[in-house]
């Protein structure tokens, strides 16, 4: 039996808020889970399992009728689906009373429910998030029949105030796969049948790396997880090390360069080394540059603390310089020294 596993789409979500392409972001993310389906399509999966999160928020009825719409276009497919904490199932939710194409199942109770699909002697479990939090440990008390079928679990959760997972347990449970959500991160747990896919579709600047879904093979004795890349874009952290050399022209040289190769990514570039001590950089210089949601200094000045301390040895730059620089100086203290340095060397020079 084949499967592809996904989950966190966050459809209707808009990533990166009030940036040029957070609309181009919203689009994407219908775009990523399209390609699911037609994954499921081309592969001839057995199972689409949709671990919620499908939405971002409540769906409108008008976004479920698009949805089944193209649910309806899978030959061969059965689609399975539960809520999560963002689409939560409330009292007037329309996941509730719409109708779906005859291929797609909705475990919508917030009990453990199931459905059977004979043709492939494989049954699905789960329940559906009825609420923004669940505190309790729900998963730890679940078991697997043993009564000759393929029995998959669909959950949703991991973490102090939605449904805390051991993963021991689980992973003793029985099930022949474990299908996860709500961790954006893929993560496929060694020696187990379970694993998070992550999301679709990078949904934030923590979202790091390739994102993806998940294609399995399962039988009652085997259970081989692939991971297969689906989303375009990446949210990168890219690191520029400056010297006492480097100039602002030839960090936006650098920057610009890594933006032009690699332009359906969005990026966090952070620098680091020691800079000219009268070099102050133009962070927003390289914001504007392109797809840039964070730019971080964490450059110090190349002073060379010693033979300053040795040069001003009967002034108050000496004592300043003993007084911040230690070993267990923290970040604020040692911005501190270095902003000092600059005031009392350059006492006309405005730091801005």
């Amino acid at each position: 039996m084949r499967l592809i596993h996904t989950a966190d789409v966050h459809l209707g979500a808009t990533p990166d808020a009030n940036m040029p392409w957070s609309q181009e972001r919203s689009l994407a993310i219908r775009s990523s889970f399209l390609r699911i389906i037609s994954m499921a399509e081309k592969n001839q999966a057995d199972l689409l399992l949709i671990a919620g999160d499908l939405f971002h928020r409540q769906p409108l009825l008008r976004e479920l009728k698009e949805l089944n719409y193209h649910f309806s276009t899978l030959s061969h497919t059965r689609v399975v689906i539960i809520a999560g904490n963002h689409d939560y199932i409330c009292e007037n939710s329309p996941y509730l009373n719409f109708s779906w194409n005859e291929n797609v199942t909705f475990l919508t109770s917030d009990t453990m429910t199931s459905v059977y699909f004979e043709h492939i002697n494989t049954e699905v479990h789960g329940f559906s998030y009825h609420s923004q939090e669940i505190r309790e440990p729900l998963y730890d008390s679940c078991r697997a029949p043993r009564d000759g079928r393929i029995h998959i679990l669909l959950a949703h959760g991991g973490d102090p105030t939605h449904i805390p997972i051991r993963l021991q347990k689980l992973a003793d449970s029985g099930f022949h796969y474990v299908a996860l959500g709500h961790i954006h991160q893929p993560r496929i747990y060694k020696n187990t049948n379970m694993a998070y896919c992550g999301s679709p579709e990078p949904l934030d600047k923590t979202d790091l790396g390739k994102r993806g879904c998940i294609l399995a093979d399962v039988t009652q004795d085997t259970c081989q997880i692939h991971w297969q890349t689906v989303s375009e874009t990446q949210y990168r952290i890219f690191h520029i090390t400056v010297t006492a050399e480097t100039t602002q022209g030839s960090v936006m040289q650098t920057v610009r360069s890594e933006l032009a190769a690699n332009p359906m990514h969005i990026y966090r570039f952070h620098l680091g080394g020691f800079r000219d001590p009268d070099l102050m950089f133009d962070l927003g210089q390289i914001r504007r540059a392109g797809r840039v949601v964070e730019v971080l200094d964490h450059t110090e000045p190349a002073y060379d603390l010693e033979q300053l301390a040795a040069e001003h040895s009967h002034d108050l730059i000496s004592h300043y310089i003993h007084e911040l620089d230690r070993e267990d100086a923290t970040p604020r203290e040692r911005k501190a020294l270095f902003y000092g340095l600059r005031a009392l060397l350059n006492p006309d020079h405005q730091t801005g």
